[in-house]
């Protein structure tokens, strides 16, 4: 069955799209064939795909797709990833989540897409998002079975994690099904002090917030520039990279829990549990300092 999952923060530069772009890359290579679809107006993903240029000479926006309703086999693009396609993101969004804004039909924009039948050629779809609570992502977590939040192994992000979890629990209204698969640990530097300990209290937090961290951290590297200046993933840019490696397992380690559109009960995260992690971090840090 086909997975459908957002990828998302309330906070920019924590790895949204180095994530989808690189978990795509990763699962196409374990033979899966994977949609993403870029819903962010800055375009991203679409670039870090290589399908900036298609898009444009095309006319194969997602933009499109949503204001012409056009089918999804009339704006697709196949990457250069084998296995890969992409919904192009375009600047053409801003102006949608405009004119969208308190519709009271903007959670289906994504709908007529992502219930084609065309969809159920792929094993997941991966959307990628833009830091801002409007259409683009209420129509991004209304169509989507799961999603997955990454953040940045400091206090400051980790507050984010709350918040986009408040937000998704309203879109439970319209959407029961939607489920948190997990949080990324993205950019960590085992060097930092601050990262090690915050990792130490995050994942103890979360055992009585009810949310999942994923086992697999993936490093900051360097690499990431490069890769996205070459427009390709970090498994075909440099694959022994660590944080290529890392993402690897990531990939591995998530795709257990992709079974489609779930039945029954969805488990959900304890808001108040979670809120109390940035205090209880800066609690370990004054009881250091004492000592």
């Amino acid at each position: 069955m086909t997975s459908i999952v957002t990828v998302s923060n309330l906070k920019g530069g924590v790895g949204k799209t180095v994530s989808v772009v690189n978990l795509a890359a990763s699962y196409a290579q374990m033979g899966k064939r994977v949609l993403v679809v870029d819903m962010d107006p800055q375009g991203d993903a679409t670039g870090y795909l290589g399908a900036e240029e298609t898009a444009n000479a095309q006319s194969k926006r997602l933009a499109s797709a949503l204001t012409g309703n056009l089918p999804l086999d009339q704006v697709r693009i196949q990457t250069s990833i084998e296995g890969v396609d992409i919904l192009a993101g375009t600047r053409e969004l801003s102006e949608i989540q405009k004119r969208m804004e308190g519709d009271l039909e903007q959670h289906l924009l994504l709908d007529s897409l992502l219930s084609s039948k065309s969809v159920k050629e792929y094993d997941l779809v991966l959307i990628d998002t833009h830091p801002s609570e409007d259409c683009l992502l209420v129509s991004a977590l209304y169509s989507s079975h799961y999603y997955l939040i990454p953040l940045f192994p400091e206090r400051r992000t980790s507050n984010a994690v709350s918040t986009m979890i408040a937000f998704a629990t309203k879109i439970r209204r319209l959407n029961p099904m939607l489920m948190l698969l997990g949080c990324i640990i993205t950019k960590f530097d085992r060097k930092s002090a601050t990262h090690v300990r915050f990792e130490s209290v995050l994942r103890e937090g979360s055992k009585n917030g009810n949310i999942r961290i994923f086992e697999t951290v993936i490093p900051s590297s360097s690499a990431v520039q490069g890769s996205e200046s070459a427009e390709q993933p970090l498994i075909h840019y440099k694959p022994n990279a660590p944080a290529a490696i890392a993402y690897s397992a990531l990939a591995g380690e998530i795709l257990p829990g992709l079974k489609g559109k779930r039945q029954g009960k969805v488990p959900q995260p304890n808001l108040q549990a979670i809120d109390r992690i940035p205090d209880d971090f800066e609690i370990e840090i004054a009881n250091e300092v004492v000592v």
